[in-house]
């Protein structure tokens, strides 16, 4: 298992570009249906890659890819 010292800013980086294409596919299933499965399927992938990354990196590393994307951490925590 790494550590928060190995993640570094290249991983930040991809990372943030992942949770940037599941929070635009999110926003928008959201906005052709807030109640269906296709919504809730890709707020449940945010989900999961924020929770990885913690598992993996640590809180502060999730924050570190959450934060320059705004991605939705209150939604993404209240589910998780």
């Amino acid at each position: 298992m790494q550590n928060e010292a190995q993640f570094d800013a290249e991983r930040i980086k991809r990372f943030g570009e992942q949770s940037e294409l599941l929070l635009r596919t999110y926003h928008a299933e959201f906005a052709k249906d807030p109640t269906s499965r296709a919504t809730e399927s890709s707020r449940s992938n945010l989900i999961a890659l924020r929770h990885t990354i913690k598992q993996i990196y640590g809180e502060a590393a999730a924050l570190a890819v959450a934060n320059p994307f705004d991605f939705a951490a209150d939604a993404v925590s209240s589910g998780g």
